[in-house]
């Protein structure tokens, strides 16, 4: 019954297969593993093998097709049920099982020369002209079995307040930087901190060990700079200091990083300030005392009623190994619940900030609610004790931590029309794409002229945007319904710095983050 059973599948495999077209890497496969993968996964990059070949990806068919079978790759905690985010990483239903497929039907190759090029990663910073560049003392790795967290201060030495418009992280040493948290600091207690240890920086964990402290910017690999609409911008006051928080992973050992910020300050007559702030915060936990006792599991849940209106441009939440899920939403002064966040599997070492497409509004007298829930028990593989003990509120590696960051500015009438997945580059770069079409820009990042290429959908009129990251449109270009179903339109003459390609094909609309470097 077994072996008629088995065969049964295959043969009911074999014909829906039949059915319709086998994927093929060239077509279907190498835009995929380009969007959402080798932004880790080449040359000297953070994951531990490079996927930019077919030959690669072939070689690791099996590994690639269990890593997105479970979602565990690419890293992208939030669940695009409860909400959509700008510049999603995570791969849709149609692409896990494109990928599945070319896996079962062996990895066809099809047209070679159809495919497109891999992406090419150059270590050079996209903001070519910063008015402020702040890099952290030369610092060689100690993580051998486990991993670093180490904060890193420095002066910034500004005598006048500042706004900035746009901030890029650049790694010192990108294979083995896991992420970076920038916080902007006018208090000495870094300082002070910095000098009790005898190496350059010190131990941080959780956060950078001041109170004073305020979350400035996120990166992880793959990112492109923050730039943000034209007219805001984080305040970046006199006499300042700027910490890194760095991740290095465990195997890191013996490796040097000299990380970088490079900040370009706001040039609007009148700058609206974005705030980052954990405005879901300890203080407001409902069901306090915040404490796990050992070999439980315990939720918490959080209550902040919104002082004025507010438009928020992204959400990070944040916790510690203990950690298990978080879900934030507001219930507005009407009794509608309008979701913000949730991440059913919580990962400590994957912290995004999500980016809304539009600036969301918040209404005075809305009420944010959080529900954060936390496992102390030993089947908790990434629990810090063992045996498992009693944990509270902390900074350190065995505490835990309780925080929602928001990226907001005050409302004003329009805010909500405001693109933010054109005109905020997140931390996290991707596309959006629906079934039908499949477009990509190559070569990514380039060094001035980029040409956009794509499988249409039949029939219908495509229209292509390049978008720069002010929101302005610097490129235009339509193909209508009797045109070629494979186009390659060639882009020329673009200056540095990060931009969006807008494909609407159709019902699909896909977003294309373009990096060029000069």
């Amino acid at each position: 019954m077994r072996i008629i059973v088995a065969t049964s599948l295959a043969l009911t495999f074999s014909t829906v297969m039949s059915a319709r077209e086998t994927p093929t890497w060239s077509r279907d496969v190498a835009p995929i593993i380009y969007r959402a993968c080798v932004s880790c996964h080449h040359t000297g990059g953070i994951a531990p093998f490079p996927l930019t070949t077919f030959e690669e990806v072939m070689s690791m068919a099996q590994a690639v097709n269990e890593a997105v079978v479970t979602r565990t790759m690419p890293p992208y905690p939030a669940d695009l049920t409860y909400r959509r985010y700008a510049h999603e990483r995570a791969l849709s239903n149609d692409e896990i099982t494109a990928i599945t497929e070319w896996v079962a039907m062996g990895t066809p190759a099809g047209d070679l020369t159809q495919a497109p090029p891999p992406p090419r990663f150059d270590d050079g910073p996209a903001l070519k002209s910063p008015d402020l560049v702040v890099t952290m003392p030369r610092y060689t790795s100690k993580a051998a079995n486990n991993d670093v967290y180490r904060c890193f201060t420095m002066p910034t030495n500004e005598s006048v307040d500042r706004y900035i418009d746009a901030i890029e992280i650049v790694p010192g040493n990108s294979s083995i930087v896991h992420h970076v948290l920038v916080f902007i600091d006018t208090a000495s207690t870094t300082a002070a901190l910095d000098a009790q240890d005898q190496e350059p920086g010190y131990v941080g964990f959780g956060g950078v060990g001041s109170t004073t402290a305020e979350l400035a910017a996120v990166w992880a690999p793959g990112a492109t700079p923050t730039v943000f609409p034209s007219g805001f911008g984080i305040r970046l006051p006199k006499r300042a200091r700027v910490i890194f928080q760095m991740h290095y992973p465990a195997g890191t050992q013996g490796e040097t990083d000299a990380t970088s910020i490079r900040l370009r300050y706001a040039t609007h007559p009148a700058v609206r300030p974005v705030m980052i702030s954990a405005v879901l915060n300890h203080e407001n936990i409902v069901n306090k005392p915040f404490r796990i006792p050992a070999n439980q599991v315990k939720t918490f849940r959080q209550q902040y009623t919104v002082p004025a209106d507010v438009s928020v441009l992204a959400v990070a939440p944040h916790m510690h190994l203990l950690g298990k899920s978080a879900k934030v939403w507001v219930r507005t002064p009407a009794s509608d619940t309008i979701p913000i966040i949730s991440i059913p599997h919580w990962d400590f070492h994957w912290q995004i900030a999500y980016v809304f497409p539009t600036m969301l509004r918040i209404t005075k007298g809305s009420v944010l609610e959080s529900q954060f829930t936390y496992d102390n028990t030993s089947l908790n593989e990434h629990n810090p004790s063992t045996p498992p003990a009693d944990v509270q509120r902390g900074e350190s590696t065995t505490d835990e931590m309780m925080l929602t960051f928001f990226y907001y500015a005050l409302y004003r009438p329009g805010d909500e029309n405001i693109r933010l997945d054109v005109a905020l580059t997140p931390t996290s770069a991707s596309s959006d794409t629906d079934a039908g079409s499949s477009w990509s820009a190559m070569p990514n990042p380039t060094t001035g002229t980029a040409w956009i290429r794509g499988v249409r959908v039949q029939g219908q009129q495509a229209s292509i945007r390049v978008v720069d990251a002010m929101g302005r449109i610097v490129f235009t270009d339509t193909r209508d319904a009797l045109q070629d179903a494979s186009v390659t339109i060639p882009v020329p003459g673009l200056t540095s710095g990060a931009y969006n390609v807008i494909v609407t094909d159709g019902p699909s609309m896909q977003t294309i983050p373009l990096r060029v470097l000069k």
